[in-house]
C-alpha cells in the first residue's frame, strides 16, 4: 500500500521528468486528430459520434494549454469548462458558453441508452451547425497554444 508521502514523491518525480513540450505537441496533434475524425463521422452520417469527436478535440485542445500555462500535466477531466479555468487563459463569456453547450456531446453520445432524445437531435442540420460551432471554438483555442 502506497503512503501518502510515497505518493507525493512519485508525483514530485514525474513532473520533473515530464517534457513539456513533447506533452503540449502530444495533446495538440491529438485534439487535431480528432478533429478530422469529427469530420469523417460526420461524412459518414454517424452525426452523435461526430460531435462526441469534436468535443474530445476541444478537451484535448484544452489540456494542451492547461500544460502550456501551469507547466504541470492536465487534470483528468472531460470538463470542458473545467479545463478552460485550469488553463488560465482569459476565455470570452461567448466561448464559455460553447464550451458548456458542448458538454452534452460527451455525455449523450457515449451513454446512448440514458437518453433516446439526442440521438433524434443530432440530424445533418443540427450536427454540421454544431460541428461549426465547434471548428470556431477550436481556432480561437489553437491560436494561444
Amino acid at each position: 500500500m502506497l503512503t501518502a508521502n510515497r505518493i507525493r514523491k512519485q508525483e514530485q518525480v514525474a513532473q520533473m521528468t515530464f517534457d513539456l513540450e513533447k506533452t503540449i505537441q502530444y495533446w495538440q496533434k491529438g485534439a487535431k486528430y480528432d478533429l478530422g475524425v469529427a469530420d469523417a463521422m460526420f461524412k459518414s452520417k454517424k452525426y452523435p459520434y461526430a460531435l462526441f469527436m469534436g468535443h474530445l478535440a476541444l478537451q484535448k485542445l484544452l489540456k494542451a494549454l492547461v500544460v502550456k500555462k501551469t507547466k504541470a500535466h492536465a487534470q483528468f477531466s472531460h470538463s470542458l469548462p473545467y479545463l478552460a479555468e485550469k488553463s488560465k487563459i482569459k476565455i470570452p463569456e461567448k466561448i464559455l458558453i460553447r464550451l458548456r453547450e458542448f458538454m452534452e456531446f460527451h455525455f449523450e453520445a457515449r451513454y446512448p441508452d440514458t437518453n433516446k432524445a439526442f440521438y433524434r437531435k443530432c440530424t445533418k442540420a443540427y450536427t454540421s451547425e454544431k460541428l461549426k460551432d465547434i471548428k470556431r471554438v477550436f481556432k480561437w483555442l489553437n491560436v494561444r497554444l
